[in-house]
């Protein structure tokens, strides 16, 4: 296998500086995969200024309202970032990204999304105006948390959000390069009484992100490109609970003392050799380098006047990957018709381990102490070896037809599968579009018709390390695709069908209505008691399938469209119905949750604003593919938040390109049954400058 890989890539590296035109291809979506031709693929795309006015810490927080409303989390969502899907887009700031795309196509299961989970594209900035420039932004946001309980004696102190970004290009007629650096400051204040609590250092982290990219014209041959990012983090957290059952008997007090301490690094670095290798004909070579580790310290004590208990872990985390991508395709037109059959080969590395220590103490009065101890150790890899071809077929820019088919090509062995068992190697996709307005020659209405379809397991997904945010305990679990499997009820050759049908129906520029379904299958763990001993029991995690139906309607409305005044408003709405089997019978989860957001845009010459609504409505259990609860029916709860709003003024001045300030808020409203946000609220003012 290994002569066969430096064959391949040997060939693409020959083939691609051969004589030829350099070319980037902008008319495809890059799946990581598989390309797929943007003129025919159902999406939703945003771009990057939409986000650049309210304080997040991870984009998601961000893109609910314009996706899929509560369902767009950092556990529904997999990213990928000009084309390398082994990156984190939390590792960018937002005034490095250009466009966001919603990807609403079957396909991205082939392309490595899990079942379930939503592909979001991120099209970084790269052609910036000029030769060169300078640009910084900064917000500052105060912190405070909502009181959801009964108990009124609770106060949230006031902490405080930063963000502050810099960056810088250079452009001239061969090489165009830029470089940023952000630091972002988090923090969740801690809801205290007066008598108990005492709160040395709130929950929080500091990141630094730090991104570089180069694009060389190598003559009238090729183009490289290369990207690097590198995000240092560290979270703390110092909690004195001085009072925790607030006895008013000081003698029968009892104390607790938390604290934790977590280091995060993430590296990521990649290469593209892009070229035209003939009239039609196109190759793109990458590589791609992500390394990840977390470190983790955790201490708690508690005291009472006859019992003292400690507990002090210690955990690490360590990924590496290595991802090599070649992609060839050619496209020709004939006539009414245009071909392009592509092939891509992709090999990727990946290497886990962790590790986890844990010291336990317990005393009473005079009696002597109980230490125990205990260690747990993990390591795992894995090599796997994609080869996808597809064909596209078009009819007079109208019609589109798209299919192929990933090929496994890794061993029995080298999954840690056993060697009597089926091992099913190709799993197919397929994707058509109709242009119906224009094949049919409307103008005033804008009608396109989709459908898709995947095959797809877990030997196709893919998944990049997410950086924690304001959470105890660091991602400790092995990566499925490193080869460490939950247990032994998982099955990791199973396979599941794909299927999704959608339109964007448009009036002229105004109104356009998008709608998506989506129906799938997937494996899901699920809590059981089985009876132990004579009136125990213990907990056991098993396997179980799962059948989903996702649902997206989404209408938005440009208000006034000028040249001077602009205002955009879109509502959306998704529902997920989820039925799993299970042996003590069949959940259904997700059948009376909708949620989705209300966003809006306005600008008004130097003038500009902008408001989103998050919600939920309805109750019953809420659909999710990493568990399974058997939901308590009772009254639909809806719930609200004012999610992002914000106001300011663009100024003109001569020594700036561009100038402007804002005041801005975050969730600064809920209502009281509200249970889809973390509960704070922001307040803050920004602003953002180019030289």
């Amino acid at each position: 296998m290994y002569s066969r890989l430096t064959c391949l890539i040997a060939l693409a590296i020959c083939l691609s500086f051969s004589k030829a035109y350099s070319q980037t291809d902008t008319s495809h979506y890059d799946l990581g995969r598989v390309k797929l031709d943007k003129k025919f693929t159902q999406s939703i795309t945003l771009k990057g200024a939409d986000l650049q006015r309210q304080p997040f810490a991870n984009i998601s927080d961000a893109l609910n309202v314009w996706f899929y409303g509560t369902y767009t989390n950092s556990a529904y969502v997999i990213y990928v970032i000009d084309g390398n899907i082994i990156n984190d887009v939390n590792a960018y700031n937002i005034n490095d990204i250009e466009e966001i795309t919603l990807v609403q196509n079957a396909v991205a299961q082939a392309s490595g999304a899990p079942s379930q989970q939503q592909m979001i594209l991120i099209k970084t900035k790269r052609s910036k105006p000029g030769k060169s420039g300078i640009e910084a932004a900064g917000q500052t946001n105060l912190i405070n948390v909502r009181n959801m309980s009964n108990v009124k004696d609770i106060n949230s102190p006031t902490n405080v959000y930063h963000q502050y970004y810099l960056s810088g290009y250079k452009n001239t007629d061969l090489v165009s390069t830029g470089i940023s650096a952000t630091y972002l400051r988090d923090v969740f204040p801690t809801l205290t009484t007066s008598q108990q609590a005492v709160i040395k250092t709130p929950l929080g982290f500091n990141r630094f992100k730090f991104n570089g990219y180069a694009d060389v014209k190598l003559g009238s041959n090729n183009s490289l490109s290369a990207t690097a990012t590198y995000v240092p983090q560290v979270t703390r957290f110092d909690y004195d609970n001085s009072n925790i059952y607030n006895d008013p008997n000081t003698a029968s007090r009892a104390q607790t003392i938390t604290a934790y301490h977590a280091k995060q690094n993430l590296l990521n670095g990649g290469i593209r050799l892009n070229s035209q290798l003939a009239k039609g004909l196109k190759n793109n070579l990458s590589a791609s380098y992500s390394y990840y580790n977390y470190n983790e310290d955790y201490n708690y004590n508690y005291y009472s006047s006859d019992l003292h208990s400690s507990t002090d872990a210690y955990s690490l985390h360590r990924r590496n990957v290595l991802l090599l991508r070649d992609n060839l395709s050619y496209q020709k037109t004939i006539g009414d018709f245009s071909i392009e059959p592509a092939i891509d080969f992709s090999y990727r590395y990946t290497r886990d381990s962790t590790a986890k220590a844990t010291n336990n103490e317990t005393s009473s009065g005079n009696a002597p102490s109980f230490p125990s101890t205990s260690t747990e150790r993990t390591y795992a890899k894995r090599k796997d070896y994609l080869l996808t071809p597809s064909l596209g077929v078009s009819f007079k820019n109208s019609i589109n037809l798209q299919g192929g088919f990933v090929t496994v090509l890794d061993s029995k062995k080298s999954l840690a599968i056993a060697s009597n068992a089926e091992l099913k190697r190709i799993f197919p996709y397929a994707s058509a579009s109709v242009n119906v307005s224009s094949l049919a020659g409307i103008n005033i209405v804008g009608i396109k018709l989709y459908g898709s379809y995947s095959k797809q397991s877990i030997l196709l997904q893919t998944d990049a390390e997410h950086l924690t945010g304001l959470s105890f305990d660091g991602p400790l679990q092995i990566s499925l695709n490193s080869g460490g499997y939950p247990n032994f009820t998982y099955d990791p050759l199973k396979s599941y069908n794909v299927y999704t049908a959608g339109a964007d129906v448009s009036v002229s520029a105004l109104l356009s209505v998008n709608y998506n379904y989506e129906r799938g299958g997937l494996q899901i763990p699920i809590l059981y008691y089985l009876p132990y001993g004579a009136n125990g029991s213990q907990s056991y995690i098993g396997y179980v399938d799962s059948k989903y139906t996702r649902n997206r309607i989404g209408i938005t409305f440009r208000v006034v469209d000028k040249t001077d005044a602009h205002f955009t408003t879109g509502l959306n709405a998704t529902n997920i119905k989820q039925r799993t089997n299970t042996i003590t019978g069949n959940l259904a989860t997700g059948d009376r949750v909708w949620t989705g957001g209300w966003v809006n845009r306005l600008d008004i010459d130097r003038v500009f604003a902008g408001m989103d609504v998050l919600y939920q409505l309805g109750g019953g259990g809420f659909a999710n593919p990493y568990s399974s609860i058997d939901p308590i029916l009772g009254p639909s709860d809806h719930s609200f938040s004012l999610q992002n709003v914000y106001f300011g003024y663009k100024l003109q001045i001569n020594r700036f390109k561009n100038f402007e300030v804002f005041a801005n808020g975050r969730n600064i409203w809920q209502n009281k049954k509200s249970e889809i946000t973390d509960n704070r609220r922001f307040y803050g003012l920004g602003f953002k400058l180019g030289l």
